[in-house]
């Protein structure tokens, strides 16, 4: 039988091992969602210390992304309301559960999306972003099943992601926290936990670009940006932006992007792509917007023999444009679907932020705009008005 957290959750219980008595009960501030196409609910909610596998994190800074608000629009469906959103954060560790191994009070932290549980096939493997937990994010529960929030009411309060980062306390288990050097900015480290190894991740670890080869990128917001940086690190010679917005497309050359395309109506993406690239096309396209609409053009865009990742979510129902399997089979294509940047949550964190110690990856210079916890919903306006490459929450 295949061993999994439950299981050894089953097994173990509430057994305690010597170790550091939790925090006592508290309150804590956090940004509620109540339901498809209202604003976020700035509330002091009770937070219960951690159990014996869990972390209670002091946040620092939480990522705008824009998977947040595909659940605000009722594009992504989550199983329960009112539930703590934010997925992309970083903050201080307050206290530890006894059973807790590897994390220790004052550490700083990224918290990730997706759990890595450490012993499903997939982790054990050194497949964390794939684990078999993932299943959970859009749940609300803990990890274990059971909640640690409740609302003013007493009812459950819900955890995205199993992170819920859009408060000034989170209680995580420690499959969600990767423990950083406290020298780096804690702003730097939210963006870690997401947008930036899946752009980069998406080049480096996906489609392995090659010094040399070509690039398209369409798109170019928290991952499309990181896929610039990724591919100018990778040594591509040709790297194409795509976007919508002229003043992204500024930013993207000082990102590392070699020439830019503003797409919109009339814009035959393909054939300005293969104007750019010997007549050919790009040897690899990345695709970090809703690949409804692009994934065809993406596809297109690229040579014989070329891979076409995809990064952005396409909202639940909407059926995405289908590239004739007849096109991928004459033309030798690859698609390939990239979560996290197809690397470890364990070390595909430390990676970017080695990157960017080492300043081959420009991070601070991603953040846009910063915004007060009462002034998320302002946030997610400029997110959905494309004002941003990414916006960040930060807490005093």
């Amino acid at each position: 039988m295949e061993l999994t957290r439950r299981t050894l959750l089953a097994l173990t219980g509430a057994m305690a091992l010597s170790g550091p008595t939790p925090a006592s009960p508290g309150t804590t501030r956090a940004a509620l969602f109540r339901g498809v196409g209202k604003p976020l609910s700035v509330e002091e909610i009770q937070l219960d210390p951690p159990g014996p596998t869990e972390v209670q994190v002091r946040m620092a800074a939480v990522g705008l992304c824009h998977t947040d608000l595909h659940v605000l629009r009722g594009e992504r469906q989550v199983a329960m309301q009112p539930m703590v959103l934010g997925h992309e954060g970083s903050g201080v560790v307050e206290a530890i559960g006894a059973n807790v191994r590897g994390v220790a009070v004052g550490d700083h932290v990224a918290l990730t999306w997706l759990p890595a549980c450490g012993v499903c096939r997939w982790c054990r493997a050194g497949l964390h972003h794939r684990c078999a937990e993932s299943g959970r994010i859009l749940r609300g529960p803990q990890l274990d099943g059971t909640y640690r929030r409740r609302d003013a009411a007493g009812g459950d309060v819900g955890s995205f992601c199993l992170v819920g980062a859009f408060a000034e306390r989170t209680v995580v288990d420690q499959a969600s926290v990767v423990v950083v050097d406290r020298s780096l900015p804690l702003d730097v480290v939210a963006l870690s936990a997401c947008g930036v190894p899946a752009g980069v991740g998406a080049v480096t670890n996906a489609a392995r670009v090659r010094r040399g080869e070509t690039v398209v990128v369409i798109g170019v917001g928290g991952d499309g940006m990181n896929a610039v940086q990724g591919a100018r690190i990778a040594g591509a010679r040709v790297v194409i932006a795509v976007d919508l917005q002229a003043w992204k497309l500024d930013a993207a050359k000082s990102f590392g992007a070699t020439h830019v395309i503003q797409a919109g109506a009339g814009v035959d993406l393909p054939a300005r792509v293969r104007e750019l690239t010997d007549g050919v096309g790009a040897d690899h396209a990345f695709v970090c917007v809703d690949p409804a609409a692009t994934l065809l053009d993406a596809s297109r865009a690229t040579a014989v023999g070329g891979t076409v990742v995809m990064t952005g979510l396409t909202p639940e129902g909407v059926a995405a444009t289908p590239i004739p399997p007849s096109e991928l089979l004459r033309g030798q294509k690859t698609l390939i679907g990239s979560l996290y940047g197809s690397t470890s949550q364990r070390t595909g964190i430390p990676e970017v932020l080695r990157l960017y110690r080492d300043g081959s990856l420009r991070l601070r210079e991603m953040i846009t705009r910063t915004y007060r916890l009462d002034e998320i919903n302002q946030g997610y306006a400029d997110l959905a008005a494309g004002r941003n490459l990414r916006g960040a929450v930060v807490f005093s």
